[in-house]
């Protein structure tokens, strides 16, 4: 007998407020962030262990370690805040895009002109510098690619991606010829 799969709700939410289409997409949760919690712990223990000796007996190394240790212990701690209370806020007018990462309602926020963006699309996961980034929507933007929505899947995405365009009057890539050409006849 074949198990009933129930349609798949979409991760974000969208409404429309005086500020203009407003977006909320929270954070991806996973099972790593069990991991990531007991790491967190032992590595506090680690670090609270380490000071301590160094007030004992003085070592030239723990201070080093020290240094390394609470680079992880902020970056570790950021990742769990933000799996547990984290979102973007996308907020979608006719002449500005912003786009605001939020843990527990405390965040930058950016905004980028719409007359300078292009090409907005759902862009795949992919194996970057040997690691993996996650899918979500991109849109160029001068010389850079800007992400947001991480780890949204493709129907959500271009989904999104409709509703922004439907706000927001962004160009489309255009083939335009990169390369100088210096053998060109004049």
């Amino acid at each position: 007998m074949a198990t009933i799969v129930q349609p798949f709700v979409s991760r974000s939410t969208v409404s429309e407020d005086v500020e203009g289409l407003r977006i909320s997409i929270p954070a991806q949760r996973s099972w790593t962030i069990l991991f990531m919690l007991g790491w967190l712990g032992a590595w506090t223990a680690g670090g609270i262990a380490a000071g301590t000796s160094l007030f004992h007996r003085f070592n030239f190394f723990i201070p080093f370690w020290m240094c390394a240790w609470a680079f992880g212990e902020v970056f570790a701690g950021y990742t769990v805040l933000y799996a547990i209370g984290g979102r973007q806020i996308v907020i979608s007018k006719f002449d500005a895009l912003t786009i605001r990462t939020e843990i527990f309602g405390l965040g930058p926020a950016r905004s980028y002109l719409v007359s300078e963006m292009k090409n907005l699309r759902f862009q795949p996961p992919a194996i970057v510098n040997r690691g993996q980034r996650a899918s979500g929507i991109a849109f160029d933007y001068g010389a850079k690619t800007v992400m947001f929505g991480g780890g949204l899947d493709e129907k959500e995405a271009t989904d999104l991606v409709a509703r922004i365009r439907q706000r927001c009057p962004i160009a489309d890539a255009t083939s335009q010829d990169t390369g100088t050409r210096f053998w060109a006849h004049q």
